[in-house]
């Protein structure tokens, strides 16, 4: 973890610049980009992963993987790099050693960054739909014959997708593809975050929102989201979301934290919850 304690003076002026730090809940791997742009930014930042994510043993998709390649489904849906991670650790055990999708195969990406994700695995994307799964489901066209459709997700994911795509007529397999697990958190997170030790804390996962809330956040912390499914999370788990990101992008959601930490309109106050 990064910054583990916070610098001498650090305080949550409601007249002036706030200078605590900013807590990063992204998984291990999944938030060096953010945290060097808040850096660049000036920010205090502590990247603390609340979860780790654990990827498909590759026996458990090694038999849709041939599907794929045999040109079974109609279209691939992904919504995450981590899905493509997994797909590509798994094909290195198939007889081709690499995820094969066939011309007939559509693929269809949720947000840029897993597009770009796909582009690196070798996977062009022939449709980009907006940051949620929701998006996805209404970008879709009905299925006028039932085609048979693989999503591979995480075991956390909602039914959004799968559901939302049921009902336009696509037959979907649903198979996991890698599964979130909570990770103990250090002290100084556990007993930080509900006490007003951090100006923000990022979430960029309904999981995450969970798994925050459960720790307790300080009505003084700003709570940033990244899409409509991490605020809705948050809110149901009892959080206040302050500023959701305008894209699912580390690019957005820096401005997110510095749109909710540089307004004071915005900040939130403990004399202000508690009044």
């Amino acid at each position: 973890m990064q910054g583990a304690q916070p610098a001498r003076g650090a305080t949550a002026d409601a007249d002036g610049p706030d200078r605590r730090p900013i807590l990063v809940a992204r998984p291990a791997g999944r938030g060096q980009e953010l945290v060097e742009r808040l850096e660049a930014d000036g920010f205090l930042v502590e990247h603390c992963p609340f979860l780790q994510l654990v990827l498909a043993e590759p026996s458990e998709l090694r038999d849709d993987l041939t599907d794929l390649a045999d040109g079974a489904f109609s279209h691939l849906v992904v919504t995450s790099r981590t899905t493509i991670e997994a797909l590509a650790a798994a094909a290195t055990s198939t007889a081709a050693g690499q995820v094969i999708v066939p011309s007939t195969t559509r693929v269809i990406a949720v947000g840029r960054g897993t597009a770009a994700a796909l582009a690196a695995a070798g996977v062009r994307a022939d449709e980009i739909a907006g940051g949620s799964g929701a998006a996805l489901v209404e970008q879709m066209p009905p299925s006028a014959g039932g085609e048979l459709l693989w999503f591979p997700a995480s075991a956390a994911a909602s039914s959004t997708v799968p559901a939302g795509l049921t009902a336009k007529g696509y037959r979907v397999r649903r198979t996991v593809a890698y599964r979130p697990e909570s990770i103990e958190l250090p002290a100084e997170v556990a007993g930080g975050l509900p006490a007003g030790r951090y100006a923000a804390v990022v979430l960029t996962s309904p999981m995450l929102a969970r798994l925050a809330a459960a720790a307790g956040v300080d009505p003084s912390t700003s709570v940033v989201t990244i899409g409509d499914p991490t605020s809705a999370g948050a809110r149901a788990a009892g959080l206040t979301v302050t500023v959701q990101a305008g894209s699912p992008d580390n690019a957005a959601l820096a401005h997110a934290v510095r749109q909710a930490v540089a307004d004071h309109s915005l900040r939130p106050s403990r004399s202000k919850e508690s009044s």
